[in-house]
């Protein structure tokens, strides 16, 4: 009897120009998006006016804490706009400084997907390598954030590389030390407490974990080594600004737990439907697949280690943080590497869902995204125009043609990649992360004029400039950090921040209200000399007022009754 052959892919049998392939789809995907637009709030602008702050030598205030026109950012850490200045700096004489930020975080993006590869490749020996990179761009949830400058990217590449390391304690321990080290600076380099926590503890639970038990001495080796970087830092900065760092501990190392409203697991759960799709659904079936003894069970180096790295920073950012879905990052290596291991034990029936969910549910978004670039640039369809037109209010710009050539050649590529194939689990993956590619893609050619146009400051701060006071300081009411760094990024301007008018010192005034609230002025007190908004968002405006030097009432008995009915 002939004994059966096993057609199982696997990536060491890919020929060559199938995986230069899936390398271009990894490069389409990681460089779209960086350049075109303006820092969106809420989060990109604190993080490049920290950037700015520390660059620019006229705006510098120190080197060690975070400074947001002029304004100390206790809960954020200077450490990894350290590592990103010297690349930024070499990069701003090609593009604006933002843009030049966004390369930074491609980078780092990058060294994660790479990780996750390298992590793959090492645990299942080189049967899923291509797989984990395919499925980390397919999640719906991190290209928006891999775009946008910031440092929750860099702790989702520490927490990549450190299951790159847990995946080479066995054949190269040296080589797994340096990285979970590095995993682990990198983290507390990005987010100091939180990112310390979401990669150390779960290395510390490993070493009692019985798989991992005979590399306890790597795993505490790699602990001792970051926990000494980390508090050299903290030492250098307590000597170098002791103010800043007593600040820094009276908001709880960065977390500020006393300002937090709410815990966050059912937040956090509900963000990873979406976030993480559809690596989650994946990893749940490998986990239960695992749990009841198939493919070697679940006490496996590959299984146990992203268990507990997911695990650990649930919990971690459940208890130390506000509820906010950019934390959810850190929980996408783990899921990504759980659900590498999954594909291929899928049925037919759940593949072939996720691989038409995709072409169809994606395709029809990317033509409703070119029938509403239509709509804005030349009107048509005409029940769409009018109907658009209200969320873009007089917004004047032209057909992008570029664009529309870029969209067509993706369109191309991607009608080349979703063709009948060899069906099996890691087709409908990678048809899936074609589909998220393509819409990015034709998203950004086609859209990115009208959304910059809604989300950007420049055009309300740019016309505030010109009615700003040439000489006399301006202060701040309820004005955001997000907007403040824009300010002074997008118009050199800076204002003496306030809690209410009664405290304002200054000639002028400027008021961010949203919905009406905080209350305008009194009309006898203050001159209105500026209101605008972004364009289609009338419940935020910006109101720079004049204080006027009315003179003062009399003091008679009857006073107190002008102003009765």
């Amino acid at each position: 009897m002939q004994p059966r052959i096993n057609h199982q892919p696997t990536d060491r049998n890919k020929v060559r120009w199938k995986s230069w392939a899936l390398l271009a789809l990894i490069g389409f995907w990681l460089t779209s998006g960086v350049v075109g637009r303006d820092p969106w709030k809420p989060d990109e602008p604190v993080f490049i006016g920290i950037l700015q702050s520390l660059l620019d030598p006229s705006l510098r205030t120190g080197w060690w804490r975070p400074m947001v026109a002029g304004v100390a950012v206790d809960s954020e850490s200077i450490l990894i706009h350290w590592l990103n200045a010297p690349l930024v700096l070499a990069l701003k004489s090609l593009l604006p400084l933002h843009e030049a930020a966004r390369i930074t975080n491609v980078l780092w993006t990058s060294l994660g997907v790479a990780a996750l590869f390298a992590a793959a490749r090492r645990w299942s020996g080189g049967h899923i390598s291509y797989l984990a990179a395919i499925i980390a761009i397919g999640c719906v949830g991190l290209y928006d954030r891999a775009h946008a400058y910031g440092p929750d990217i860099p702790v989702f590449a520490a927490v990549a590389l450190a299951l790159y390391g847990c995946a080479c304690l066995a054949e190269a321990p040296r080589r797994a030390t340096l990285a979970l080290a590095a995993a682990i600076v990198v983290a507390f380099a990005g987010r100091s407490v939180l990112g310390f926590t979401v990669v150390a503890l779960p290395l510390l639970l490993l070493c009692f974990a019985p798989v991992y038990s005979m590399h306890r001495v790597a795993l505490v080796r790699a602990l001792l080594f970051a926990s000494v970087v980390c508090a050299v830092w903290l030492a250098a900065f307590a000597l170098r600004d002791s103010a800043g760092f007593a600040e820094w501990v009276d908001a709880d190392f960065g977390l500020k737990l006393e300002d937090r409203d709410r815990f966050g697991p059912t937040f956090y759960l509900s963000t990873l439907l979406w976030f993480a799709w559809p690596a989650w659904p994946v990893a749940i079936w490998l986990v239960t697949l695992r749990a009841r003894g198939f493919g070697g069970g679940w006490q496996r180096g590959e299984v146990i280690a992203p268990i507990i790295f997911a695990a650990s920073a649930f919990a971690a950012v459940s208890a130390l943080t506000e509820p906010r879905a950019v934390h959810t990052l850190y929980l996408l290596p783990p899921i990504i590497m759980l659900a590498a291991f999954g594909v291929d034990t899928l049925k037919r029936t759940w593949y072939a869902l996720i691989d038409w969910f995709g072409i169809l549910v994606l395709g029809l978004t990317a033509i409703a995204v070119v029938l509403v670039a239509s709509s804005i640039y030349f009107g048509w369809p005409p029940m769409i125009a009018q109907r658009i037109t209200a969320y873009v209010p007089e917004f004047a710009g032209h057909a992008p043609w570029l664009g529309y050539g870029v969209a067509l050649i993706a369109f191309v590529i991607w009608i080349a990649l979703i063709q009948p194939a060899h069906q099996h689990a890691r087709r409908a993956m990678i048809n899936w992360a074609g589909c998220v590619t393509f819409l990015w893609i034709v998203a950004q050619a086609l859209l990115i004029s009208p959304a910059n146009h809604i989300m950007s400051y420049r055009g309300v701060f740019s016309a505030l400039d010109g009615k700003w006071p040439k000489s006399g300081c301006v202060n701040s009411v309820e004005l955001s950090t997000s907007q403040a760094a824009m300010l002074q990024y997008l118009v050199s301007r800076r204002t003496v921040p306030v809690d209410s008018i009664d405290e304002a010192n200054c000639p002028f005034v400027l008021l961010q209200r949203y919905r009406g609230t905080p209350s305008a002025p009194a009309a006898t007190d203050y001159a209105l000399r500026f209101r605008g908004n972004r364009p289609g968002d009338n419940a935020e405006a910006f109101e720079l007022y004049e204080k006027t030097l009315s003179p003062a009432p009399a003091d008679t008995p009857n006073d107190s009754k002008t102003d009765a009915p």
